[in-house]
């Protein structure tokens, strides 16, 4: 890849998840709405990335309907809870490094016959230092996470994007957060208490399926091409959040004094999935008053109805609950490709598989990988020095020389 053009696509993106994250300092309770909907996505498609299928509604509806009983569904389901569980709080990778990594290594989804020793006293020693060093997030959290990469051997790739996650979070001022290791998935939504911009599995796998690989040369290009595009998603996905906010307020306004709807609204914009029960104990209101104000809340639009049952039923804002529509087919799944919804048809056709030759090189010895990896961390240098230049001409006031 040309020097230049790597410089520029690498400071696109950075640009880009500067902007976001100027938005939500603005705004929290957006970054905190956008967060609690992409989190469950992530962790779907960084199991999915395993060669695991699993959608968003396989995970919750696993929890509130007890149908989910085939192998690959189950197992799908408890490792999108686990990777969770450090997504919407990853900790202090920079303060707290030993924890952190051990936390994630936990979340692992575990492939049978790969495992790899973790030297975790030198993952401590040279995270805290790689990660202060760091030109900028994005840069420093792919160091971190192709650092992790060299030492487990590229045994745990789900693993090397929860660093990456969680190096990002610690570089965007993240703090460390409260234990979630026993909350179900639904629970854990609401409880964000992250800083990332950047969804790399989102990345690999919006609208075409590319493989995790950021130590060579193709897979950082592709991660490259994959995160700004789904940067762009992001900032489109703004204006769709605050209008749902400002009607369902606007709704909630015209209400009488006594109506605990303007309650429900602003619960609603922390808490993406809820059931009346819960509105119960929150709002301390009875039985039939948090079913009326559910069902106010659906006629209204605010709320849709995501679980057919009348005995149990569960609410989620409008664009989490078409995101919990989607559920694998079970029956008659071809042996390394899940059945699709309709929505998802086209992104099958565009799937793209290994070829041998990256096959062969994922069997390279461990020494090959790592000259790999530094040549292409040396190539990020190189970029950055150059951008150093750049950005001092500026500075200085001509650009020109």
């Amino acid at each position: 890849m040309d020097t230049d053009q790597l410089l520029f696509r690498i400071l696109a993106v950075e640009t880009r998840a500067a902007r976001i994250e100027g938005i939500f300092a603005a705004d929290p309770t957006l970054a905190r709405m956008w967060r609690g909907q992409v989190a469950l996505t992530e962790a779907c498609r960084s199991v999915g990335l395993e060669d695991i299928h699993v959608f968003e509604g396989d995970v919750i509806h696993r929890h509130l309907e007890n149908r989910l009983t085939d192998a690959e569904g189950a197992r799908g389901a408890v490792s999108v809870a686990e990777l969770l569980r450090v997504i919407v709080g990853p900790g202090d990778l920079i303060q707290d490094t030993a924890r952190v990594v051990e936390r994630c290594r936990r979340a692992a989804v575990s492939i049978e016959g790969e495992d790899a020793s973790v030297d975790l006293a030198k993952l401590v020693r040279i995270f805290p230092m790689e990660l202060r060093a760091a030109p900028t997030p994005v840069l420093g959290a792919l160091r971190a996470a192709t650092l992790f990469r060299i030492e487990t051997q590229s045994s745990m790739p789900s693993v090397d994007r929860l660093i990456f996650m969680a190096a990002e979070h610690a570089l965007r001022s993240g703090g460390a957060g409260a234990p979630l290791e026993q909350l179900p998935p639904e629970a854990l939504l609401s409880r964000m208490n992250a800083s990332w911009i950047v969804t790399p599995s989102i990345a690999l796998t919006q609208s075409r399926f590319r493989a995790w690989s950021p130590g060579t040369g193709q897979g950082f290009d592709d991660l490259l091409d994959g995160m700004s595009r789904d940067l762009d998603r992001t900032l489109g996905a703004m204006p769709v959040l605050r209008r749902w906010r400002e009607e369902a307020r606007a709704t909630a306004s015209g209400k009488h004094g006594k109506s605990r709807l303007r309650d429900l609204v602003e619960l609603a914009m922390y808490e993406p999935i809820l059931t009346s029960k819960h509105l119960r104990n929150i709002l301390g209101v009875s039985e039939r008053a948090s079913l009326y104000l559910m069902q106010e809340a659906e006629d209204a639009g605010i709320l849709t109805l995501i679980t057919p049952r009348k005995s149990y039923r569960v609410w989620a804002q409008p664009q989490m609950a078409q995101l919990l529509r989607m559920r694998a087919h079970r029956g008659g799944v071809t042996p390394g490709i899940a059945s699709r919804q309709n929505e998802f048809n086209n992104l099958e056709e565009d799937f793209v598989s290994e070829e041998p030759g990256t096959i062969a090189a994922r069997e390279k010895p461990m020494s090959a990988f790592a000259d790999q990896a530094e040549a292409a961390l040396a190539e990020l240098d190189a970029a950055m020095k150059q951008a150093d230049a750049i950005l001092a001409k500026y500075r200085r006031g001509d650009p020109t020389k």
